[in-house]
């Protein structure tokens, strides 16, 4: 028989047993609550996944099963030369979140195909392009930027950009222009050549009445206010002065605010606020490390040092003028892009890298958005140019990434004021992608 200590033990010990199940299953089912499923399907299968920047990697048939514990999670989904998908999923106890996410293609250029009269492609040596003054317009310069050029376009029923109308709008021959600076109403434009400064008028397109006239001498950097009441620029003649100088339209009536020469400031980069207040000064010395950003009043006639370290090349307000983005020169033998791209406030504080090798003159600000830009930059993994969103604040590629074929470079790039047309030039032609 068997005794009774030895019945006691053994139901002890099924107890114990039955309890440590029980453990098991309450732990277990804890760990379940505390778990939720991902289920992903995505098309193309090679795209890039990820969720709060965790990389996950589809199967051969562009699936994806993923477990996380619960919470608000940031799921983005990218492939070169489509438009990224990014989604904020909630993710809930012991529950199963099914997507099927197909990318879209990003848009393709577009390039306008009228010919000139002399049957020259006009879209061939094409530079200095502008936003117009009218919804989906641009102005730009073609032949030997001897003629200048309004086009408009629009975006058909059927979602593809045509062109509505694409002429010459200037009617004496230009030449030997280096630069061009729009005034705010595109009524007129301050032509850069190798004798001087030149003011052109186009009088509302009347080409009879276009004329150009000689502006001045031994002029630097201009910036044209935008709220068009006055003309910036640096005054360096040989003389030895170096005047900042507050000018009109036809520089009858000159001002000089500012002794450059008395701040050590050689040769500077100038550009305005939205609001015309404030004026971006930047010295371009032969000492990169005196070359720091300052800001300077056009009321008050005072300046303000807004960065403590040296190197800065250009810069650019945010559309409501709270914001500065700027580069600063570094040198990486890896890369050609010789500057790094960041942003701060526009007294100087929150200062952000936004680990970003670009060129200030091929970003732009979406219009009314004080945390997206549009970067055109060489991609060093595709060996070759890309043009690409940005956020900001997340430090991230968003929306779309369009690699360039071949051994192409963006010169220049504009946005249209409704944001959803990229003009752009790449190897003197001119391009266009609806975003």
């Amino acid at each position: 028989m068997i005794s009774y200590s030895k019945k006691l033990k053994s139901l002890n010990r099924g107890i114990y047993y039955g309890l440590g199940a029980v453990l098991v299953a309450v732990l277990f089912l804890i760990w379940l609550i505390n778990r939720s499923t991902l289920v992903l399907t995505i098309s193309p299968q090679d795209s890039v996944v990820t969720v709060n920047n965790r990389v996950l990697y589809p199967d051969s048939n562009g699936k994806i099963r993923e477990v996380f514990t619960p919470g608000i999670y940031t799921l983005r989904v990218d492939k070169d030369n489509y438009i990224t998908e990014i989604e904020e999923i909630n993710l809930k106890k012991a529950g199963k979140l099914s997507l099927e996410i197909s990318l879209k293609e990003a848009p393709k250029p577009y390039t306008i195909a009228e010919l000139a009269d002399d049957g020259q492609e006009i879209t061939q040596n094409v530079q200095f392009i502008s936003e117009a003054d009218d919804f989906n317009s641009i102005f730009y310069f073609a032949d030997n930027a001897s003629t200048l050029y309004k086009a408009k376009f629009k975006i058909n029923d059927n979602g593809e950009i045509e062109t509505v109308v694409n002429r010459d709008i200037s009617n004496p021959p230009l030449a030997g222009i280096n630069e061009i600076v729009w005034s705010p109403k595109k009524d007129a434009a301050i032509f850069k050549k190798d004798d001087g400064v030149y003011i052109f008028d186009f009088k509302k397109y009347n080409f009879i009445s276009q004329e150009e006239v000689k502006y001045g001498e031994n002029i630097g950097d201009i910036a044209w206010s935008p709220d068009d009441s006055k003309i910036a620029y640096y005054y360096a003649p040989a003389s030895g002065e170096k005047s900042l100088i507050f000018a009109n339209k036809t520089n009858t009536e000159v001002t000089r605010v500012a002794n450059f020469a008395e701040l050590d400031i050689e040769n500077p980069y100038l550009t305005w606020s939205p609001d015309s207040e404030w004026l971006i000064v930047i010295p371009r010395n032969p000492d990169v490390n005196q070359n720091k950003i300052y800001l300077f009043n056009a009321y008050t006639r005072s300046f303000k040092q807004v960065t403590d370290t040296g190197g800065q090349l250009e810069a650019k307000f945010s559309p409501n003028g709270e914001k500065i983005i700027y580069s600063t020169e570094s040198r990486d033998p890896n890369h050609p892009v010789n500057a790094v791209v960041s942003v701060m406030d526009k007294n100087g504080e929150n200062k952000k890298s936004l680990d970003l090798r670009a060129d200030i003159s091929k970003i732009n600000w979406f219009n009314n958005s004080e945390k997206k830009i549009i970067v055109a930059t060489y991609n060093n993994d595709k060996n070759q140019e890309s043009v690409f969103g940005f956020d900001i604040e997340k430090k991230e590629k968003d929306s779309f990434t369009l690699n360039l074929s071949g051994k192409k470079y963006i010169s220049e790039l504009s946005l249209s004021r409704e944001n959803n047309l990229l003009f752009y030039i790449a190897n003197e032609q001119f391009y266009i992608v609806k975003l």
